[in-house]
């Protein structure tokens, strides 16, 4: 539950940690909630509260209401200190110094306390624990004369003429009846920003610094999260065009840039412009038919594999005696041609690939063909 502080000060010159101050804790309803006395240090560890009204001593403060002109901003303050300065003795830099919006009759109330009194004020508060503190002046927190419990002193009043007189008038601060502590605050107070402690003014940014941390970290989490998934996505790609290479070129033996190596095979391909190599199975086939042209209605099957093709024939007799000329002709043509079990073997002979023994034990530079695919 939202609870408010509402606390009586001593004379600020007199206020430090261990002084004892009036309270009472009040409801979203200004409801008095718990009424008391406890030092300033122990206040928050006690009650807790997200809020501290603090009602200054009236001889800290003074206030009155003057006519102002309708300015806003910087404006305004600058027309506020003007009109301080020949109320007090003081020089506005040395007053915290506030006022109310200007009201539809032209006046406003301005309040005004020594500025290192309520700075060192602000700072206790701030090291009890008690940042979110609003100082206001005693009067101003006084019952209306026509309230229940009211007082019947007025802090201020103006004449019809303009002028200012200020009663010091003032309720016991020892025996406030509940209309003191329920009564409604100015939505304004003696909270200079400037006088800020170093500490509030941090925690007044902890909340969205947190935020910002947690959203950061967030955001952080999730792009490496995505990171990740891309580089398994990036690496599965990878492996997928890694087999379709070696897929499209079996004689590629190891593919470590697909796209690269795709890439140069396919030009290399482009710059032959469908030229095939001597040992490929178009020539082999069509030197087979030359050289064999009794085979062509009898052929059943063929198979290429690494250089190699073998031709399969229907009823093809491997009993009867080879015909010597086709195997000539094909030694001839640098070719290798046997007889297998259902046919025909033809192969082109590598350079230096094979060589016969002579009678004489020594070797000749003809390739020996022998029957049965030996």
């Amino acid at each position: 539950m939202k609870t408010t502080l509402r606390l009586v000060l001593p004379r600020l010159r007199e206020l430090n940690a261990h002084s004892m101050l009036r309270f009472a804790l009040l409801d979203r309803e200004q409801q008095i909630l718990r009424r008391g006395e406890l030092p300033l240090d122990e206040l928050s560890a006690v009650l807790g509260p997200r809020s501290i009204q603090a009602i200054l001593h009236p001889d800290d403060t003074v206030h009155v209401c003057v006519p102002v002109p309708p300015l806003t901003g910087a404006r305004m303050e600058s027309a506020m200190a003007a009109i301080v300065e020949p109320l007090t003795l003081s020089a506005p830099e040395h007053l915290a110094i506030a006022h109310s919006a200007r009201q539809a009759d032209g006046q406003a109330i301005l309040a005004w306390a020594d500025r290192d009194p309520l700075a060192r004020a602000w700072h206790a508060f701030a090291q009890a624990g008690l940042d979110q503190v609003c100082f206001y002046p005693h009067a101003l927190v006084v019952p209306a004369a026509d309230e229940p419990g009211a007082d019947p002193g007025q802090a201020w009043q103006a004449t019809p003429s303009g002028e200012v007189t200020i009663d010091a008038a003032q309720p016991d601060a020892t025996d406030l009846p509940d209309a003191f502590w329920q009564h409604r605050v100015p939505a304004w107070s003696l909270n200079p920003q400037a006088l800020r402690p170093a500490a509030s003014r941090a925690s007044h940014w902890r909340a969205p610094l947190i935020w910002v941390g947690a959203a950061a970290a967030v955001w952080l989490i999730g792009l490496n999260v995505y990171a990740a998934r891309v580089a398994q996505e990036t690496q599965r790609v990878r492996l997928g065009m890694q087999r379709q290479v070696a897929q499209a070129f079996p004689d590629m033996a190891v593919v470590l840039d697909p796209l690269k190596q795709a890439t140069q095979r396919r030009d290399a391909l482009r710059a032959a412009q469908g030229a095939v190599s001597e040992g490929d199975a178009m020539p082999l086939a069509l030197a087979a038919a030359q050289l064999l042209p009794d085979t062509r209605n009898r052929l059943q099957k063929l198979h290429y594999d690494k250089g190699v093709l073998t031709l399969d024939l229907e009823e093809d007799d491997t009993v009867a005696a080879p015909d010597a000329r086709p195997i000539e002709q094909a030694k001839a043509q640098g070719l290798a041609l046997a007889r297998t079990d259902g046919g025909w073997r033809i192969a082109r002979i590598e350079p230096g690939a094979a060589q016969a023994s002579s009678p004489e034990g020594g070797t000749s530079g003809r390739l020996r063909i022998r029957q049965g695919g030996q």
